[in-house]
């Protein structure tokens, strides 16, 4: 199974589970032994044998993604459209900026710039911190591409993932401050 087929059979059971056990998730020592749920996952995506601890960082960033309290029909985890820079400009808002604000992006470029620079050890609580904060601003129906994060966290060589990510932030922003500049010249 490949890793975009793990992720988005992942994405579809977290929906699935009740609030208890993904508060358990989100919880999670990760590196620890793992709470049963996490194990049950494992077993039914396909991670089983793999790296425990990054896994049970996907896991953990991903239940935490999850939209909480009672389940709708629209609501969405992964999405492999929705790309990670996009969403950490937006806020997972497809209606970014609304009119007549300022579009200024929900994860500033300093903060960014941070992320790309983080060490590969720190990278997994980086994004967990990310994860709590999209989870404040993201609309429920829209997803974010959960194959990203889950590179950044399970390959050596991510160059290529970080300098996409930056891409999809900056084609994102672009417009938007372009459309802004043009309002307020009229």
């Amino acid at each position: 199974m490949s890793l975009d087929e793990k992720i988005a059979l992942l994405s579809l059971r977290l929906l699935r589970l009740d609030t208890g056990a993904l508060a358990e998730l989100r919880r999670m020592e990760v590196g620890g032994v793992g709470p049963l749920p996490y194990w049950a996952l494992a077993a039914e995506c396909g991670f089983l044998d793999e790296n425990a601890a990054a896994w049970m960082r996907i896991v953990q960033i991903m239940a935490t993604l999850a939209p909480k309290g009672e389940r709708h029909g629209h609501d969405r985890l992964h999405d492999p459209e929705r790309k990670l820079g996009r969403v950490l400009c937006d806020g997972g808002d497809s209606n970014w900026p609304t009119a007549g604000a300022d579009p200024r992006p929900v994860l500033s470029e300093s903060r960014l710039a941070r992320l790309l620079a983080t060490p590969a050890d720190q990278r997994g609580a980086a994004l967990a911190r990310l994860a709590r904060m999209l989870t404040a601003s993201r609309d429920r129906a829209s997803g974010v591409n959960c194959t990203e994060i889950a590179a950044l966290l399970l390959f050596e060589n991510i160059e290529r993932n970080l300098r996409q990510i930056a891409q999809a932030y900056y084609r994102r922003l672009d417009p938007a401050a372009r459309k802004a500049e043009k309002e307020e010249a009229q």
